[in-house]
């Protein structure tokens, strides 16, 4: 019978692990972190910077506001973000390596498959709207059965059998690890609802009380996002490490 980590203690390792290397993790997860508080403001909360930075910045938000520009973003940012995560992974297992934690957001654009992280996502998306336009909770269910695909992808190429996978098989692959741990993901994913509860009415502050409060409340969300988007996204990849200790079988 598979023995699969409590949230307690899945959420505990990542705490020790960011105690012991606060800055390693917190520089890992800066550009991802400060990337989505930036998608989320609108261009009115920096007017209380200088006006030139202030337009520069509008020009910028417009700009991905845009279809086609916000699409090329998106998947940028995709390959950071999973670059990032990837290495948060690595580290969970091996607490001692030692890494560049920004340059590590771009590891994937150096990789030849690189496109593939893309292609990736637009099979995820693809299969879960499919579901979805059965029945909306079909779709949240394969959403979590997708899951894991990503860190698959990873392990996979890292154990150099990538060569003999489909982009399906890993999707495959993160199905078979999700059978019967659904729920444990839902309920992992529901006990962070607090945190990001208060990231939100952080948030909401400038947008109720005006530019000068959007860029105080902006300073506040990205402290308070120093603290918690690692513990999140670490505690995920710890979940997806606990998955792979119990089935070691299916990635190989």
């Amino acid at each position: 019978m598979k023995s699969y980590r409590s949230r307690y203690e899945l959420k505990r390792d990542v705490k020790d692990l960011i105690y012991r290397n606060r800055k390693k993790v917190t520089l890992l997860f800066m550009i991802p972190m400060f990337t989505i508080i930036f998608a989320q403001y609108s261009g009115k909360h920096t007017s209380v910077l200088p006006y030139s930075t202030a337009d520069q910045l509008y020009a910028v938000k417009n700009l991905i506001e845009t279809s086609l520009f916000g699409v090329i973003f998106g998947l940028l940012f995709l390959i950071i973000i999973q670059s990032a995560n990837f290495k948060g992974l690595d580290l969970l297992r091996n607490p001692d390596e030692d890494f560049e934690p920004l340059k590590s957001n771009f590891t994937y654009f150096r990789n030849p498959d690189w496109w593939k992280l893309i292609l990736t996502y637009i099979l995820i998306n693809i299969f879960t709207f499919l579901w979805t336009l059965l029945l909306v909770i079909p779709g949240i269910i394969k959403t979590f059965s997708y899951s894991q695909t990503y860190y698959v992808y990873k392990d996979m190429n890292d154990k150099g059998l990538g060569d003999d996978k489909s982009l399906t098989d890993y999707i495959t692959i993160s199905r078979k690890l999700m059978d019967g741990n659904k729920w444990r993901y839902f309920v992992l994913q529901l006990s962070f609802i607090g945190w990001w509860l208060l990231s939100g009415i952080i948030a909401a502050v400038g947008f109720l009380f005006g530019p000068l409060s959007g860029f105080v409340s902006t300073l506040l969300l990205a402290l308070y996002m120093l603290w918690f988007y690692p513990y999140y996204v670490m505690t995920l990849a710890n979940f997806y490490k606990d998955l792979v200790d119990q089935n070691p079988e299916l990635l190989k």
